[in-house]
């Protein structure tokens, strides 16, 4: 290598050439710095619209069976789920723009305009209301109102979640529907995944009769990617069944069905958890599989959430495994969305990443092309060149030049990677002409 020998007169540039180049290259740069800039305000905005609270509250809202309404602060409602659809027997694209008070006995309206008023001011209020479906008798109805803002917009929104009272429909418990309506709520753009799941297993605690602790796994039971409970006890038993690769947790999973046992430390099904579970407080579980979305039935089952009761049978009538059902299936929407944000934040930051290191690149063409004398393009494949002899990223290379461009020490290496370059061309050229005087010959 040439290293330390002056630059070749016949690669020297005149003043006023190099003066003009490095004109160029300070605007190719600053064209460069903002596209780059937009770029990355695309980004933000695409991530801020992503994580937005009522994008998600709109997935859960969708999946679960029981009619739930978003309406704006007036009463005016802005979307609504098939299940509300079906007890109004309106399309729901037709419900969107309607005030909710028509959707009520004229008797009722005032009482619904106060609960409007109540809960813009409250986090959640509750009520019965007579409802008056377009083809039908009128109806009574449980309804869960929970307050809250749309995130970006700074407009306030209400959410309805209604449960038919006749006892054929237990997901017009109110436990059921709060924990719906809670589910709405949590700020999912903001909370970590661990986070987001032990506010779910708290809230299928709350959703469920009879259950007293609660578990949320991700992925196999045996060898979970994330896993979080609402308590010490369930995740003592959840342990156990890790431990002995048996449960309900695991049948679930590996079934992809509902699971029932009466009492974990008798239920001949896991002969082996039957020690471990009598070291806990635990007798009854019900497992239920965390479907995914848009993938095949084969890899439909995500997770499982589980409930835990104290007491024998806990779970048996099957009232407990409606509210279950429920529940989960709003679970799995609200898990579906975390993954969506977790996929857009690392594609932005890779995006910002990759961003960044073009800029450097960018930077250290036209320091090249200043300290070789060659065009920028020239100095990009110099660049390059000397990457793949060195072995060295082309980032980390660039890094380096730009790092410090009073540096003196790289030019005999990049004006040697330049020679090499220009002699590639010139057999290049070579070739062509032996080639050509073939051709005619």
């Amino acid at each position: 290598m040439r290293a330390d020998r002056a630059l070749p007169r016949e690669h020297a540039v005149a003043d006023d050439d190099l003066s003009l180049q490095l004109q160029v290259v300070t605007e190719e740069l600053a064209v460069a710095d903002d596209e780059l800039a937009a770029q990355q305000r695309q980004i933000d905005e695409l991530l801020a619209r992503e994580v937005d609270a009522r994008r998600t509250a709109s997935a859960v809202i969708r999946s679960v069976p029981v009619p739930v309404l978003v309406t704006d602060a007036t009463g005016g409602i802005v979307e609504a789920n098939v299940a509300a659809s079906a007890l109004f027997g309106v399309p729901a694209a037709r419900l969107a723009r309607k005030p909710v008070q028509a959707l009520v006995p004229p008797q009722v309206r005032p009482a619904v305009r106060d609960l409007v008023t109540a809960a813009a001011g409250a986090r959640t209020v509750g009520a019965t209301v007579a409802v008056s479906p377009r083809n039908g008798p009128e109806r009574t109805v449980r309804v869960l109102i929970t307050g809250g803002v749309h995130r970006g917009e700074d407009r306030s929104v209400l959410t309805w979640v209604l449960g038919d009272v006749t006892p054929a429909q237990v997901a017009a418990d109110p436990a059921v529907l709060q924990a719906v309506a809670a589910l709405t709520a949590l700020p999912v753009g903001d909370l970590s995944q661990h986070e987001l799941l032990t506010e779910v297993a708290g809230l299928a605690t709350r959703a469920v009769t009879g259950a007293s602790w609660a578990s949320v796994v991700l992925g196999d039971p045996a060898e979970p990617s994330e896993l979080a409970a609402d308590s010490e006890e369930a995740q003592r038993i959840d342990g156990a069944q890790f431990r002995v690769g048996q449960g309900p947790a695991v049948t679930a999973h590996r079934d992809g069905v509902p699971v029932r046992s009466a009492d974990l430390r008798q239920d001949e099904r896991w002969p082996a958890l039957a020690v471990p579970a009598g070291r806990t407080r635990v007798r009854s579980a019900l497992a239920l599989p965390v479907r995914a979305r848009d993938v095949s039935a084969a890899a439909a089952v995500r997770g499982v959430l589980t409930v835990y009761g104290p007491e024998p049978g806990a779970f048996a009538g099957d009232e407990h495994l409606d509210r279950a059902l429920v529940f989960a299936e709003a679970a799995s929407a609200l898990l579906h969305d975390l993954d969506r944000i977790a996929e857009l934040r690392a594609t932005a930051e890779n995006l910002t990443v990759a961003m960044r290191s073009r800029a450097t690149i960018e930077q250290a063409k036209g320091l090249v092309a200043g300290w070789v004398g060659c065009s920028v393009e020239e100095a990009f494949e110099v660049l390059t060149r000397l990457s793949q002899d060195r072995n060295v990223k082309l980032r980390e290379l660039a890094a380096l030049a730009v790092a410090d461009p009073s540096r003196h020490d790289l030019r005999p290496v990049l004006v040697h990677a330049h020679d090499r370059l220009l002699e590639r061309r010139a057999q290049e050229r070579a070739r062509e002409r032996v080639q050509g005087a073939s051709s005619s010959s």
